[in-house]
Protein backbone atom coordinates (compact mmCIF):
# COMPACT_ATOMS: atom_id res chain seq x y z
CA UNK A 1 0.00 0.00 0.00
CA UNK A 2 2.94 2.62 1.08
CA UNK A 3 4.67 2.49 -2.10
CA UNK A 4 1.06 1.94 -4.48
CA UNK A 5 0.49 5.70 -2.78
CA UNK A 6 4.05 6.33 -3.65
CA UNK A 7 3.59 5.74 -7.69
CA UNK A 8 1.03 7.84 -7.48
CA UNK A 9 3.05 10.94 -6.15
CA UNK A 10 6.50 10.29 -6.73
CA UNK A 11 7.38 13.11 -9.07
CA UNK A 12 5.25 15.31 -7.40
CA UNK A 13 7.86 16.14 -5.04
CA UNK A 14 4.63 16.44 -1.90
CA UNK A 15 5.57 17.36 1.14
CA UNK A 16 4.30 13.95 2.71
CA UNK A 17 5.11 14.87 6.76
CA UNK A 18 2.90 17.44 6.14
CA UNK A 19 -0.23 15.48 4.73
CA UNK A 20 0.35 13.02 7.22
CA UNK A 21 -0.16 15.53 9.54
CA UNK A 22 -3.28 16.20 8.29
CA UNK A 23 -4.28 12.88 8.51
CA UNK A 24 -5.04 12.73 4.10
CA UNK A 25 -4.42 9.73 2.01
CA UNK A 26 -1.16 9.55 2.02
CA UNK A 27 0.37 5.86 3.34
CA UNK A 28 3.73 7.51 3.85
CA UNK A 29 5.40 7.14 6.98
CA UNK A 30 6.04 10.48 8.45
CA UNK A 31 9.58 12.54 7.13
CA UNK A 32 11.25 14.15 9.99
CA UNK A 33 11.90 17.69 9.86
CA UNK A 34 15.87 17.13 9.36
CA UNK A 35 15.11 14.27 6.25
CA UNK A 36 13.51 13.78 3.41
CA UNK A 37 12.67 10.53 1.53
CA UNK A 38 14.49 9.17 -1.63
CA UNK A 39 13.07 6.65 -3.82
CA UNK A 40 12.97 4.61 -7.02
CA UNK A 41 12.38 1.66 -9.40
CA UNK A 42 14.29 -1.20 -10.52
CA UNK A 43 13.62 -2.98 -14.03
CA UNK A 44 15.36 -5.65 -15.94
CA UNK A 45 16.17 -5.20 -19.32
CA UNK A 46 12.64 -6.36 -20.41
CA UNK A 47 11.59 -3.49 -18.16
CA UNK A 48 9.69 -5.68 -15.66
CA UNK A 49 10.17 -4.89 -11.98
CA UNK A 50 13.13 -6.23 -10.17
CA UNK A 51 12.46 -7.55 -6.68
CA UNK A 52 15.59 -8.13 -4.06
CA UNK A 53 18.04 -5.77 -5.85
CA UNK A 54 20.16 -4.31 -3.64
CA UNK A 55 20.30 -0.74 -3.07
CA UNK A 56 22.73 1.81 -1.48
CA UNK A 57 22.66 5.43 -0.77
CA UNK A 58 26.00 7.48 -0.29
CA UNK A 59 26.02 11.04 0.68
CA UNK A 60 28.79 13.63 -0.94
CA UNK A 61 30.98 12.29 1.79
CA UNK A 62 30.90 8.75 0.62
CA UNK A 63 29.49 8.03 3.77
CA UNK A 64 26.58 5.25 3.30
CA UNK A 65 23.65 6.42 4.82
CA UNK A 66 21.04 4.20 3.80
CA UNK A 67 21.06 0.25 2.14
CA UNK A 68 18.28 -2.60 1.50
CA UNK A 69 16.84 -3.98 -1.16
CA UNK A 70 13.65 -3.75 -3.50
CA UNK A 71 10.09 -5.04 -2.69
CA UNK A 72 8.24 -7.39 -5.20
CA UNK A 73 7.46 -4.29 -6.90
CA UNK A 74 11.10 -3.66 -7.48
CA UNK A 75 10.68 -0.74 -5.75
CA UNK A 76 12.90 1.04 -2.82
CA UNK A 77 12.30 4.28 -0.17
CA UNK A 78 14.53 5.17 2.44
CA UNK A 79 14.44 8.51 4.79
CA UNK A 80 17.40 10.05 4.82
CA UNK A 81 19.74 13.42 5.60
CA UNK A 82 18.81 16.32 2.69
CA UNK A 83 22.03 16.62 0.42
CA UNK A 84 23.18 15.56 -2.91
CA UNK A 85 23.47 11.47 -2.64
CA UNK A 86 24.73 8.80 -4.84
CA UNK A 87 22.06 6.26 -4.95
CA UNK A 88 23.77 2.53 -6.25
CA UNK A 89 22.00 -0.32 -7.68
CA UNK A 90 23.20 -4.13 -7.74
CA UNK A 91 22.09 -7.13 -8.78
CA UNK A 92 23.59 -10.65 -9.80
CA UNK A 93 24.15 -10.89 -13.13
CA UNK A 94 23.62 -7.52 -14.12
CA UNK A 95 25.91 -4.59 -14.39
CA UNK A 96 26.12 -1.96 -11.67
CA UNK A 97 23.93 1.17 -12.52
CA UNK A 98 23.07 4.27 -10.32
CA UNK A 99 22.05 7.71 -10.05
CA UNK A 100 22.25 11.32 -8.21
CA UNK A 101 19.23 12.82 -6.09
CA UNK A 102 19.26 16.02 -4.34
CA UNK A 103 16.98 15.28 -0.72
CA UNK A 104 15.37 18.35 0.15
CA UNK A 105 13.83 18.49 4.23
CA UNK A 106 10.76 17.37 4.62
CA UNK A 107 9.94 16.48 1.00
CA UNK A 108 9.88 13.22 -0.90
CA UNK A 109 12.72 12.81 -3.98
CA UNK A 110 11.73 10.10 -6.49
CA UNK A 111 14.23 9.23 -8.73
CA UNK A 112 12.15 7.16 -11.21
CA UNK A 113 12.84 4.12 -12.81
CA UNK A 114 16.34 2.58 -13.39
CA UNK A 115 17.19 -0.16 -15.54
CA UNK A 116 19.97 -3.21 -14.98
CA UNK A 117 21.57 -4.48 -18.38
CA UNK A 118 22.75 -7.65 -18.27
CA UNK A 119 26.26 -8.64 -17.34
CA UNK A 120 27.95 -10.20 -20.36
CA UNK A 121 30.96 -11.53 -18.52
CA UNK A 122 28.59 -13.92 -17.26
CA UNK A 123 28.56 -16.69 -19.88
CA UNK A 124 27.89 -20.07 -19.26
CA UNK A 125 29.39 -23.07 -19.68
CA UNK A 126 29.53 -24.44 -23.06
CA UNK A 127 28.13 -27.73 -24.34
CA UNK A 128 29.52 -31.00 -22.72
CA UNK A 129 30.13 -33.13 -20.25
CA UNK A 130 30.83 -30.71 -16.86
CA UNK A 131 32.04 -32.97 -13.43
CA UNK A 132 31.57 -31.67 -10.01
CA UNK A 133 34.66 -31.05 -7.70
CA UNK A 134 34.06 -32.87 -4.36
CA UNK A 135 37.02 -30.81 -3.09
CA UNK A 136 35.14 -27.95 -3.78
CA UNK A 137 32.01 -28.70 -3.26
CA UNK A 138 29.48 -28.59 -0.14
CA UNK A 139 26.50 -30.05 0.53
CA UNK A 140 25.11 -28.23 4.04
CA UNK A 141 22.06 -28.30 6.20
CA UNK A 142 20.06 -26.93 8.83
CA UNK A 143 17.76 -28.43 10.81
CA UNK A 144 15.68 -27.27 14.55
CA UNK A 145 15.91 -28.40 17.70
CA UNK A 146 13.52 -28.41 20.17
CA UNK A 147 12.14 -25.41 18.62
CA UNK A 148 14.42 -23.08 19.72
CA UNK A 149 18.36 -23.90 18.24
CA UNK A 150 19.56 -24.86 15.07
CA UNK A 151 21.68 -28.01 14.25
CA UNK A 152 24.19 -27.38 11.26
CA UNK A 153 25.67 -30.55 9.33
CA UNK A 154 27.60 -31.00 6.21
CA UNK A 155 27.34 -33.93 3.78
CA UNK A 156 31.35 -34.46 2.52
CA UNK A 157 30.87 -37.06 -0.10
CA UNK A 158 29.30 -35.62 -3.62
CA UNK A 159 29.94 -37.11 -7.02
CA UNK A 160 27.91 -35.86 -10.06
CA UNK A 161 28.03 -34.08 -13.51
CA UNK A 162 26.06 -31.19 -15.63
CA UNK A 163 25.38 -32.75 -19.26
CA UNK A 164 25.31 -28.79 -20.29
CA UNK A 165 23.37 -28.78 -23.59
CA UNK A 166 22.57 -25.96 -25.93
CA UNK A 167 20.57 -24.21 -25.36
CA UNK A 168 21.28 -24.62 -21.54
CA UNK A 169 17.62 -25.04 -20.51
CA UNK A 170 17.88 -27.95 -21.74
CA UNK A 171 20.89 -29.40 -19.69
CA UNK A 172 20.37 -32.62 -17.45
CA UNK A 173 22.03 -32.36 -13.85
CA UNK A 174 23.12 -36.01 -12.22
CA UNK A 175 24.16 -36.05 -8.75
CA UNK A 176 25.09 -38.90 -5.58
CA UNK A 177 25.50 -37.99 -2.10
CA UNK A 178 27.34 -40.58 0.38
CA UNK A 179 24.66 -40.52 3.07
CA UNK A 180 27.05 -42.31 5.47
CA UNK A 181 29.54 -39.21 5.61
CA UNK A 182 27.01 -36.76 7.59
CA UNK A 183 28.81 -34.79 10.19
CA UNK A 184 27.22 -32.63 12.53
CA UNK A 185 30.54 -32.59 15.08
CA UNK A 186 28.80 -34.84 16.93
CA UNK A 187 29.84 -38.62 16.92
CA UNK A 188 26.47 -39.59 18.64
CA UNK A 189 24.06 -37.80 16.88
CA UNK A 190 25.92 -38.81 13.55
CA UNK A 191 25.34 -42.37 14.16
CA UNK A 192 22.17 -41.95 15.37
CA UNK A 193 21.06 -39.67 11.68
CA UNK A 194 22.91 -42.82 9.95
CA UNK A 195 20.18 -45.54 11.62
CA UNK A 196 16.91 -46.51 10.28
CA UNK A 197 15.44 -43.57 12.74
CA UNK A 198 16.65 -41.27 9.89
CA UNK A 199 18.86 -41.87 6.68
CA UNK A 200 19.20 -45.54 6.94
CA UNK A 201 22.67 -46.14 5.88
CA UNK A 202 22.85 -49.78 6.37
CA UNK A 203 19.87 -50.17 3.09
CA UNK A 204 20.08 -46.74 1.30
CA UNK A 205 23.64 -45.97 1.33
CA UNK A 206 23.78 -43.06 -1.14
CA UNK A 207 21.21 -40.15 -2.39
CA UNK A 208 20.46 -39.21 -5.79
CA UNK A 209 19.60 -36.22 -7.39
CA UNK A 210 18.45 -35.78 -11.26
CA UNK A 211 17.01 -32.84 -12.96
CA UNK A 212 13.76 -32.42 -15.13
CA UNK A 213 13.67 -28.77 -15.63
CA UNK A 214 16.30 -25.31 -15.57
CA UNK A 215 14.34 -22.56 -16.35
CA UNK A 216 16.15 -19.03 -16.16
CA UNK A 217 14.42 -16.56 -14.14
CA UNK A 218 16.64 -13.48 -14.77
CA UNK A 219 20.34 -12.19 -14.83
CA UNK A 220 22.09 -14.79 -12.30
CA UNK A 221 18.47 -16.36 -11.13
CA UNK A 222 17.48 -19.97 -12.04
CA UNK A 223 15.69 -22.56 -10.68
CA UNK A 224 16.54 -26.29 -11.15
CA UNK A 225 13.39 -28.61 -10.56
CA UNK A 226 14.26 -32.24 -10.31
CA UNK A 227 13.80 -35.64 -7.79
CA UNK A 228 15.46 -36.66 -4.92
CA UNK A 229 15.85 -40.16 -3.90
CA UNK A 230 16.53 -40.57 -0.20
CA UNK A 231 16.27 -43.92 1.66
CA UNK A 232 14.24 -45.44 -1.36
CA UNK A 233 11.77 -42.62 -1.50
CA UNK A 234 11.72 -40.32 -4.42
CA UNK A 235 9.88 -36.72 -3.76
CA UNK A 236 10.07 -33.66 -6.16
CA UNK A 237 12.70 -31.10 -5.44
CA UNK A 238 13.18 -27.42 -6.75
CA UNK A 239 17.20 -25.63 -6.31
CA UNK A 240 16.71 -21.80 -6.30
CA UNK A 241 20.26 -21.20 -7.64
CA UNK A 242 22.33 -18.31 -8.22
CA UNK A 243 24.83 -18.86 -10.76
CA UNK A 244 28.29 -17.58 -10.10
CA UNK A 245 30.56 -17.50 -13.71
CA UNK A 246 33.40 -18.81 -15.01
CA UNK A 247 37.08 -19.23 -13.86
CA UNK A 248 40.14 -20.48 -15.33
CA UNK A 249 42.02 -22.63 -12.74
CA UNK A 250 43.37 -26.07 -13.20
CA UNK A 251 40.95 -26.65 -16.47
CA UNK A 252 37.56 -24.28 -17.11
CA UNK A 253 35.45 -23.81 -13.76
CA UNK A 254 31.96 -22.60 -13.47
CA UNK A 255 30.37 -22.14 -9.68
CA UNK A 256 26.99 -21.97 -8.22
CA UNK A 257 25.05 -21.34 -5.12
CA UNK A 258 21.85 -23.52 -4.34
CA UNK A 259 19.28 -23.72 -1.76
CA UNK A 260 16.00 -25.99 -1.54
CA UNK A 261 13.53 -26.65 1.77
CA UNK A 262 12.84 -30.54 2.34
CA UNK A 263 10.27 -31.86 4.64
CA UNK A 264 10.85 -34.96 6.40
CA UNK A 265 7.57 -36.43 5.57
CA UNK A 266 7.65 -36.82 1.98
CA UNK A 267 11.15 -39.02 2.42
CA UNK A 268 9.20 -41.01 5.44
CA UNK A 269 11.79 -39.58 8.03
CA UNK A 270 9.17 -39.56 10.80
CA UNK A 271 11.17 -40.55 14.05
CA UNK A 272 10.15 -38.15 16.19
CA UNK A 273 10.34 -37.83 20.13
CA UNK A 274 8.19 -34.77 21.89
CA UNK A 275 8.56 -32.71 24.95
CA UNK A 276 6.08 -32.90 27.74
CA UNK A 277 5.13 -29.28 26.28
CA UNK A 278 4.10 -30.66 22.79
CA UNK A 279 7.55 -29.57 21.16
CA UNK A 280 9.10 -31.36 18.51
CA UNK A 281 12.62 -32.63 19.27
CA UNK A 282 13.50 -32.36 15.42
CA UNK A 283 11.73 -29.62 13.20
CA UNK A 284 9.84 -31.23 10.36
CA UNK A 285 11.61 -29.59 7.74
CA UNK A 286 15.34 -29.31 6.81
CA UNK A 287 17.21 -26.39 4.98
CA UNK A 288 19.72 -27.73 2.04
CA UNK A 289 22.74 -25.51 1.23
CA UNK A 290 25.11 -26.21 -1.55
CA UNK A 291 28.30 -24.71 -3.15
CA UNK A 292 28.69 -26.26 -5.96
CA UNK A 293 31.86 -26.05 -8.31
CA UNK A 294 32.11 -27.75 -11.83
CA UNK A 295 35.17 -28.72 -14.04
CA UNK A 296 34.61 -29.37 -17.76
CA UNK A 297 36.24 -32.56 -19.13
CA UNK A 298 38.46 -32.70 -21.28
Amino acid sequence: MILSKLRRRRSSGEDVSRRGARGGDTALPPTPLDGGVVSCQVHDERGTPMSEAGVTVINRLNQQVAQGKTDSYGYYLATVPPGVHKITVIAGGYHRTGARADVRTNRHTSIGSLQLEPDTAMSLPEAGIWRVEPDHTEVRFIAQHIGMSRIYGRFRNIEGYIHVAEPFEQSRIEVSIDASTIDTGVTMRDDHLRSSDFLDVANYPKMYFTSDRITHLRGNRWTGSGSLTLRGTTSPVQLDTHYLGQRSWNGTRAACVCKTELRREDYAVNWQQILNKGIAVVGPTVQIELDVQVVQDE
